[in-house]
């Protein structure tokens, strides 16, 4: 069993308490940074360490969307998840480009539900959406709270892959000399 407390919790509260672009911005670098973490722990490391391009800046998996996708794919994140996450990806996008950005918005309150909702909050951890996280923005730092314990979970108990390619060319037979 896991709790959720800690230094990293009262870290992370602190650093989600800002305007709510600040929020949202800070949110979804902090799972994005998170997922590539997730994917460095299961990924083969590159042949030369010290220049990973896969996962480096302008890298083909720089991106949240690309970090999602790809997780999601791997099996290393489940569906709700990945929906979850995806909403975040989307109010991050808004808050980012948008400079009257606030929680407040339709938009972001369907978002925001639909986050508590997919993630079962409301029932599996309803004392998260009391004093201190009551209204859209405070469900919005409960639910990256609980992504963000979710990930460290699995980025903890990840394992490097166990697929390994196969040496196709040792299996090859040519019968036929004269090819």
């Amino acid at each position: 069993m896991y709790e959720i407390k800690g230094k990293w919790l009262d870290d992370l509260n602190e650093d989600l308490q800002g305007s709510d672009r600040s929020c949202a911005v800070l949110a979804g670098a902090i799972l994005d940074d998170l997922l590539k973490t997730l994917l460095q722990r299961y990924l083969l490391p590159p042949v030369n360490s010290s220049d990973d391009r896969l996962l480096s800046r302008s890298g083909p998996i720089d991106s949240f969307y690309a970090r999602i996708e790809l997780a999601s794919r791997l099996n290393l994140i489940s569906e709700h998840t990945r929906k979850a996450l995806d909403w975040v990806r989307d109010i991050r996008n808004d808050a980012a480009h948008k400079t009257d950005f606030t929680f407040d918005s339709e938009s972001n309150n369907h978002r925001v539900a639909n986050i508590v909702s997919i993630l079962e909050i409301d029932t599996r951890a309803a004392e998260f959406l009391k004093k201190p996280y009551e209204g859209v923005k405070g469900n919005f730092i409960a639910a990256i709270i609980l992504m963000v314990a979710c990930l460290q979970i699995e980025i903890g108990e990840i394992g490097m892959t166990k697929f390994r390619p196969i040496d196709a060319m040792a299996k090859l037979t040519i019968k036929d000399q004269s090819l």
